[in-house]
């Protein structure tokens, strides 16, 4: 009888013990996910730099402190010779010349060449320390009237759309100078250009030009007579600002074959193909604009599109497809502002971006920077949502509640656009914080980085 007892005793202890078991499992279990109950979602708490970051400043270590070049500037190297008088295209190059194959210290030193207009001149540095004046005003040899559109190759080769003399003047720097190579104006044997705004040098095949007096697109061969038209009615009646993405460019990602096109007037920017066809378009609404004034554009290493806009005094940014990335600047003196943004071109291997102004110009590197941020947490799963400007480095940490710090990516690539990545995490806990933290992949890269913060709080999500 008593062995009988101490059983059920024994039984009935065990029972208890795992009734307690599984309770405690159900009490534990409801602590973490009853706080989990529907989605706990984000807001930005805090971003820093609190900037604009498409374009950054170089560090003062590159630039010892020249991010911008104005009147006194050009004073300083030319010694009064020239003033700035309707600057307007502008490119930039590194210089076969100028490359030691030795050394890597010399890869980004650039030459830039301005079109300053109303003087019939190109400015151009000679060296990392000294600037040269090439041309005149006028119609002869050597002379310009009314000049706009620059591009440059690292080969040597220079080509300016003469507007005023209807022509497209082809001239050659050897390192040192500039010299004129030859004219291109005649298609055919009774036609020729009328009113060349633009130009763009296609590796290894010529020289497309904005032939906007006539309507239409023409393609000269440097060393020949040839060309090829591409009639451009019904898409851009009066042709502007001309950029390439071109698979033989010296820094290409996507190695993508595309013409980008503005309008004269600035209020219409396009993708043709290789045959002219419209592949897609862009006008101010798609920016958020009542209006827009493109005046020069150019690509960079990931075949996004970089603009100027003389209206709203700003920088806009299309990725390949012409979906807009971000606009960067307003009108002023101060950081981060332009008067009259003109020319606009860069370095595609480092991201190095001169941009032309009415009264000079300004030096940055490729950023990047992010928009339209947003997280959710549901139970160990994590979906953050948010826009890149550039193709960038991104990385992801989180805080969960109570403590305990983790990092879900680290300088992961990412593309530029809009993203939405879920992820699992590694506790079924409810999250404090999140950074999400951008870095470019150009010359800026861990020189530059946006860290925006988000809190978590409980909530439905939308």
């Amino acid at each position: 009888m008593k062995n009988h007892r101490k059983k059920i005793f024994k039984v009935v202890a065990a029972g208890l013990l795992l009734m307690l078991i599984i309770l405690s499992a159900e009490e534990t279990s409801s602590l973490v996910t009853g706080s989990q109950e529907g989605p706990r979602i984000a807001s930005l708490e805090e971003i820093q730099p609190d900037e604009p970051m498409t374009l950054v400043f170089p560090t003062f270590l590159h630039t010892w402190g020249m991010q911008k070049a104005g009147p006194a500037h050009l004073r300083i190297f030319l010694n009064g010779r020239t003033r700035f008088d309707d600057p307007q295209g502008i490119a930039v190059t590194v210089l076969d010349a100028w490359d030691d194959p030795q050394s890597k210290s010399d890869d980004d030193e650039p030459t830039i060449y301005g079109i300053n207009s109303g003087r019939g001149e190109i400015i151009y540095n000679t060296s990392m320390f000294s600037v040269g004046l090439y041309g005149s005003k006028g119609r002869g040899v050597g002379q310009f009237l009314e000049p706009h559109g620059v591009d440059a190759d690292p080969a040597g080769n220079l080509v300016v759309a003469d507007t005023g003399n209807d022509r497209i003047a082809v001239l050659f720097n050897n390192g040192r100078v500039l010299s004129h190579r030859r004219y291109l104006w005649m298609i055919g044997e009774n036609d020729s250009l009328k009113s060349p705004y633009d130009v763009a040098l296609v590796p290894g095949d010529g020289v497309w030009v904005t032939d906007s007096g006539n309507s239409r697109l023409v393609l000269f061969d440097l060393e020949s007579e040839s060309s090829r038209i591409l009639d451009l009615s019904g898409i851009v009646e009066i042709p502007g600002a001309i950029a390439l993405s071109h698979p033989r460019q010296r820094w290409s990602y996507y190695r993508n074959n595309a013409i980008y096109l503005a309008s004269r007037a600035g209020d219409i920017l396009v993708k043709l193909d290789q045959e002219g066809n419209e592949v897609a378009r862009v006008t101010a609404e798609d920016v958020g604009l009542d209006e827009m004034e493109i005046r020069y554009l150019t690509t960079d290493f990931y075949s996004n599109v970089w603009a100027t806009d003389g209206t709203a005094n700003a920088i806009h940014k299309f990725d390949r497809n012409l979906n807009h990335l971000a606009t960067f600047g307003s009108r002023g003196r101060r950081k981060l502002q332009f008067e009259g943004p003109r020319g606009i071109s860069l370095w595609r291997r480092f991201g190095q971006v001169i941009i032309a102004e009415s009264k000079g110009a300004q030096y940055y590197w490729v950023g990047a920077d992010a928009h339209t941020i947003s997280a959710v947490q549901e139970g160990a799963s994590l979906t953050l949502n948010y826009t890149l400007t550039e193709h960038s480095y991104v990385t992801v940490r989180v805080r969960y509640s109570g403590g305990g710090l983790a990092e879900v990516y680290r300088r992961q690539f990412r593309n530029s656009g809009a993203r939405q990545e879920t992820v699992i995490l590694s506790r079924q806990r409810p999250l404090a914080w999140l950074e999400l933290v951008v870095e470019p992949t150009y010359s800026s890269y861990t020189y530059r980085e946006k860290v925006f913060h988000l809190r978590f709080r409980e909530g439905i999500s939308n």
